[in-house]
């Protein structure tokens, strides 16, 4: 889904930025960056309409600002003229949501986040808001990685989290429903290190 590029590339950039790896040489010699990570696939259902409801939802810990979440949603259902299942609506923000995450423990995030809602398919505009209020707890063993960046290393450690709570979609004429986690498999912490020198 576009969400989860869209976020999975700003995580890049945010970590890139924290570490120094846009300006190589010796700028980035004897440092040592870290940035955190929580996510977790959403799903639901509109109980009026049938229509599905999917987003991801991300927090991210930068160095240098609090923590925050960001998320899209996308709307299913059976297209206009007959042509099958496809995505009505795309919902979006610039808004972020307050959030903590403490390593590699627990992660929270809460709040209201405006949201614009287009129709690849032609549907009219809409506008809407969805609450968030979601907590994740590290479960089970943690898994470490660590990648050779050139003059940098990498250390990038994950843990699966388990999920309470959920976010409520609210857009009038398009969608109201409650989305949770599902699928365990698409919650995880995530703890990036990044060490140049």
């Amino acid at each position: 889904m576009r969400a989860s590029r869209s976020r999975r590339g700003l995580g890049v950039l945010l970590l890139a930025a924290a570490a120094g790896l846009m300006t190589p040489g010796p700028a980035a010699a004897g440092t040592e960056e870290r940035i955190g990570f929580a996510s977790s696939g959403l799903d639901g259902t509109d109980p009026r309409n049938g229509r599905t409801l999917h987003a991801v939802l991300e927090v991210f810990d930068p160095p240098a600002e609090p923590a925050f979440g960001v998320t899209d949603f996308f709307v299913g259902g059976p297209l206009p003229g007959g042509g099958g299942e496809g995505v009505l609506y795309e919902c979006t923000t610039e808004a972020r949501v307050r959030a903590r995450l403490d390593g590699l423990r627990s992660a929270g995030a809460g709040g209201v986040l405006p949201l614009i809602c287009s129709s690849p398919v032609g549907l009219p505009d809409r506008e809407g808001y969805a609450v968030v209020g979601m907590a994740w707890h590290g479960t089970g063993p943690v898994t470490r990685h660590v990648f050779d960046r050139g003059e940098c290393t990498e250390h990038l450690d994950v843990r699966a989290a388990r999920v309470a709570g959920g976010v409520r979609l609210v857009v009038p004429d398009v969608a109201v429903g409650r989305l949770v986690n599902v699928d365990p498999a698409e919650s995880e912490l995530r703890q990036q290190r990044v060490v140049c020198g």
